[in-house]
This record gives C-alpha cells, structure tokens and sequence, in this order.
C-alpha cells in the first residue's frame, strides 16, 4: 500500500452506501447484508477485466525498464538457462545492465505475466462500493443522490468505518479479503507504470485495478472486497440511516417498518433540501 493511500485511510471516520429505491435493497437492509458485484457489470463503461496486452512492459525504453527494476527489486524471475530463481535485488547495478541488455523482450514478457497475475488475484473477487468522508462531506453531495439514490427518492446508509470492516470480517469469514480506496487519473495503463517510473516509485499493481477516469472523483469512493455476493454485517454497525426526502411515501412506510424492526429508528433522520441554494441538509426523522 503505498502512503498517499495510507495517509488517506487515515482520515477516514465513517463510510456511506447509497441505495436506490429498488425492493431488493430494502430487503439488504432488512437481512443486514450487502450485495458483492463483479467488476464487469459496473456502471463506469472503462472499468473491465484487466487482461493480456492491456499492458505492455515492451513500450518501455531501455533506461525506463532498469529504472522500473530498481524500484521494485523485490521481483523474482527465474533462469531459464538454468533453471534457477534469483530476485533482482541479488544482482550489482552492473549485472542487471548486462542482464536488460541481454534478455530485454524476454524480461518486459515476465514483468507482464508477473503484474497481470498480481493483478487477476484480486479483480476476480466481488467488490461492493461505499463513499467516504475522508476528503468530502458525501450526504451533501447532490450528484451521489441523484446517480445512486434515486434522486433523493433512495435511502444512505452511515456505517462506522472501522466496525464495518470488523463485522465483515467476522460475519464472513476468509471470503471477505479487506478493501481499497479508488485511485482517480487520467493515465491508462501504459502511462501510468511510466508515470510510476518517473517518481521513482514502486508499482502496487492493484492500484491499476483500482484506477477510474477523474470523471467519477465525486464519488469518493472505497471499494471493499469479498469471494461471496451476499455478505452480512452487524446492524450496530450503521451510525444513521437517512431516508431522501422524494421517497415515494409506499416505500417509506415499507423502509420505516424494517427500521422499527431492526430497532435503528432512533438513528433515522431525512434528507431536506433548499432549492434557492441546491444544498442538501439532514434533519432527525420525525414520524
């Protein structure tokens, strides 16, 4: 994990899960699960599985792989005249000249396998998407509502950061495997590992699995990780449920009956918004 992302998840307090207005996240509520989804059936159109080619070490120039090799010298490749396994951090600065000089197209071909296996442990998992507060306040932010709440007619829930990840852990077993936070960017692939490079920096593969267009930096967004689809969570674990202002009063009868059951109404409040100023308020919800 790199420390700009350390530093970030530093920051963190509380976490929130937009939900539409849809019965089955009624039903989620109501069992206290989420739902896991696979990274294919997202609704950013450049997010997909990332497979051979969508990268190639092979663009690199001569300078740029050394460079690459000598942030990262933990690698371990193997000898194929002899079979051996050695890291690069075992070879003189010299050897490794000789070796990129020697072996250049066979190591940009290893380098790819190695970083797209790094990369395929993780993005055939299941992943569930939550905004967090780390750098925005997300139950004001008007596009969240209105892209993942139904404008306003959804519901949010506030989840304490670190007893959400313990719950999951608990109630899930090993099939829950932790969480990132999205990295935001303009550089594909290529230009990314080249941007890497250029800082001096070692490559967290994961972190191009977790990459999206700086289009979706509004989400704020913090993606967990787990094998299964339905993974549960202890209800102690959300601090407020708030209700959109523009839920249709059927659904809300439907949710504020779930939440009675659930015992969390004394954590329920409801949106209201000012249409002179576009801003988003929240207000203890009264019956």
């Amino acid at each position: 994990m790199d420390d700009k992302l350390k530093n970030d998840i530093k920051k963190i307090n509380k976490v929130y899960r937009f939900f539409s207005d849809d019965d089955y996240n009624f039903e989620g509520v109501a069992e206290s699960y989420l739902w896991f989804s696979e990274v294919k059936k997202f609704n950013d159109p450049f997010e997909v599985i990332i497979k051979k080619g969508d990268f190639d070490f092979q663009q690199l120039s001569f300078i740029q792989l050394k460079a690459f090799l000598l942030c990262n010298d933990g690698i371990s490749l193997n000898d194929q005249g002899t079979g051996r396994g050695y890291t690069i951090g075992d070879l003189s600065e010299e050897n490794l000249h000789l070796l990129i000089t020697k072996k250049f197209d066979e190591l940009s071909k290893a380098l790819n396998e190695i970083v797209l296996g790094i990369i395929n442990k993780k993005q055939h998992n299941k992943f569930h998407c939550l905004a967090h507060d780390a750098k925005i306040k997300p139950l004001e932010n008007r596009l969240m509502w209105s892209h993942y709440a139904s404008g306003l007619r959804g519901f949010v829930l506030e989840f304490e950061f670190d007893p959400i990840l313990d719950s999951l852990a608990n109630e899930n077993g090993d099939a829950f495997d932790g969480y990132t936070l999205i990295n935001y960017t303009e550089l594909g692939f290529n230009d990314y590992i080249k941007s890497v490079i250029d800082n001096d920096k070692p490559l967290f593969a994961d972190r191009m699995l977790f990459s999206k267009h700086t289009d979706w930096q509004y989400e704020n967004e913090l993606r967990l990780i787990c094998s299964k689809e339905k993974s549960f969570y202890d209800p102690l674990c959300i601090s407020r449920v708030i209700i959109g202002q523009k839920m249709l009063s059927d659904k809300k009868e439907n949710l504020i009956r779930i939440l009675t059951e659930k015992g969390l109404m004394s954590k329920t409040y409801i949106t209201s918004f000012d249409r002179q100023d576009f801003s988003i308020s929240i207000e203890k919800y009264e019956k």
